[in-house]
């Protein structure tokens, strides 16, 4: 893992504490299971990190950081 996915990691699980990580996904008007479609987990794995349950980890964390990443460009784009 190099220092940017470090960085990608520590940004991604500040989201989820945040609460911004569901209020972009929210926003968006994109559903859990179609993240979790994109993330490659099920359902249940991505709500446990939206309410702090679980925290996502090594690759599947930096996936759930590029989800986010593109819904929160495509609404700053609308």
């Amino acid at each position: 893992m190099v220092h940017s996915d470090v960085e990608r990691l520590a940004r991604v699980r500040r989201l989820i504490t945040s609460g911004a990580a569901r209020r972009t996904r929210q926003d968006a008007y994109v559903s859990l299971s179609e993240v979790a479609g994109a993330c490659g987990v099920d359902t249940a794995t991505v709500w446990r990190w939206e309410t702090g349950r679980r925290r996502p980890r090594g690759e599947t964390a930096l996936r759930y950081a590029d989800v986010l990443d593109k819904l929160a460009r495509i609404q700053g784009a609308a």
